[in-house]
């Protein structure tokens, strides 16, 4: 008697060893030199830390693109390539600022340091600082060197002109290579703070003694509109009907740039968010050198996430599908480390009690867990919450508790204290979770009284709304 097995139970195990193949080739492309790699790059202090708006963002997105190019995926972004330049509405500063008294040009970066630009382009007298005297509405106000102005009293002054201090002229350099920001209102739409200005002591001398109160002078601040850059490409599904549902990978491109006065002043965001970044990065590359998903992939790199999430607002505003077509939107933020609260070899998905897709993504083996940090609100901290408030089950990949960390929004976040084992394992773990999202039929919910679209509570930090720029 011959033993026939069942054609259905023959077609499940054929499919099972298919995507267990996909799966372990896919894989093998995720690799610890190769992420290395990628984060010496977007990490590495060339980058200046990737200050979100800056050109080392644009860059950034550049870098990505081109890896892009090379994986055959087809490009979203402007001009047929894979970067979109957005415009922010904020300005930026075009040139090094120009303070003229009498005869004495100083310019940023020469005989002055401009810590912050106040009103922008202004005309005006220059007045000594005096305790207990408020300066005059407009003045260049001179402080004595040693001299700590009380803020009450040069609140009305345009600029505030002090010599350096031994801190300034410690990090002069550093400072000098950048441009100041731009200027703005204050809270609640109140006038800007006055623009600070530091010179070198050999000029401060030099104007002490020779400028006389009531001396015309002028700041000349050029600025332009500011910009911001994702990075964007798609892998459209093989299958003709499921090739309209879109499984969305984010992470974002940006960090804090250059900034601080210590030794070191650039922010590199290794783990916030470079590892987030390679993620998506490393995901995509193993997915594009396997057989097309059914699903259309869409893969995302936003910029100024830091700044307020505005590449994942124009995403939104200008979506490369109806949203109502994304499936589901995992964001990869800050994986570059071990979170000792939970078992190793393992993530954690902000709102993981919110929705269906945690635990489901688990049930295909994702090694992932509820977010043990309730009280920091991470759900509403990252991109994703931007893409939750309009109803896509949109949740984030961690590993990290901002109160533990020792470089967390600091200059210490740089490639040296990334755990490169933990990366790679936590960046394959995902792929066959994610290529069973990109080839199953499955669409994740929001459970009841969640849906932070119909105004659901989902991870919001106590007392505060939340938003991008954790």
């Amino acid at each position: 008697m011959k033993f026939r097995l069942p054609l259905i139970f023959i077609a499940v195990v054929l499919f099972s060893h298919d995507a267990a193949l996909q799966n372990a080739r896919g894989a093998a492309f995720i690799t610890e030199t190769s992420i290395r790699a990628h984060m010496e790059f977007l990490a590495g202090d060339a980058m200046k830390g990737r200050g979100s708006g800056t050109e080392d963002e644009w860059r950034a997105a550049a870098y990505i693109g081109s890896h892009m190019r090379r994986l055959g995926i087809e490009p979203l972004g402007d001009n047929g390539g894979f970067v979109r330049q957005i415009e922010t509405g904020r300005l930026q500063v075009a040139a090094p600022p120009v303070l003229t008294i009498k005869n004495l040009k100083l310019v940023h970066g020469r005989e002055m340091l401009v810590q912050s630009t106040g009103r922008g382009t202004v005309a005006g007298v220059t007045q000594t600082y005096k305790t207990g005297a408020p300066s005059s509405a407009g003045a260049i106000v001179i402080v004595p060197e040693g001299v700590t102005p009380v803020a009450a009293e040069i609140a009305s002054a345009a600029i505030v002109v002090t010599a350096e201090t031994v801190q300034i002229r410690s990090t002069w350099d550093a400072t000098a290579a950048r441009l100041p920001p731009a200027g703005g209102p204050g809270r609640g739409g109140a006038a800007p703070a006055p623009a600070r200005i530091a010179l070198a002591k050999p000029v401060f001398d030099q104007i002490w003694a020779l400028v006389a109160d009531g001396t015309p002078a002028s700041f000349q601040v050029e600025t332009r509109p500011g910009y911001t850059w994702n990075a964007i490409g798609r892998l459209t599904g093989s299958d003709a009907t499921q090739s309209a549902e879109v499984i969305l990978l984010t992470a974002h491109l940006d960090h804090l740039g250059v900034r601080g006065t210590g030794a070191d002043t650039i922010f590199n965001g290794a783990d916030d968010d470079a590892s987030g970044s390679v993620a998506v990065l490393e995901l995509a590359e193993a997915i594009s050198k396997g057989p097309r998903p059914k699903r259309t992939i869409i893969f995302a790199w936003f910029g100024s996430e830091e700044a307020g999430g505005f590449g994942a607002r124009d995403f939104l505003s200008k979506p490369p599908v109806p949203l109502t077509e994304i499936a589901a939107n995992l964001e990869f933020e800050m994986i570059a480390n071990r979170d000792p609260k939970v078992a190793a070899h393992t993530l954690w998905l902000t709102g993981y009690d919110c929705s269906t897709l945690g635990p489901d993504l688990a049930k295909q083996g994702a090694r992932l867990v509820a977010d043990p940090h309730p009280d920091q609100g991470f759900f509403s901290r990252s991109d994703n919450i931007q893409l939750a408030r309009t109803g896509v089950v949109a949740q984030t990949v961690s590993s990290f508790d901002a109160v533990a960390s020792t470089t967390y929004h600091k200059a210490t976040d740089e490639v040296s204290t990334v755990d490169f084992p933990h990366m790679t394992d936590s960046i394959r773990s995902m792929l066959a979770p994610v290529l069973w999202l990109a080839n199953s039929k499955y669409r994740p919910t929001w459970l009841p009284g969640k849906d932070p679209s119909k105004g659901g509570n989902c991870g919001a930090r106590p007392g505060r709304g939340g938003g991008p720029g954790h």
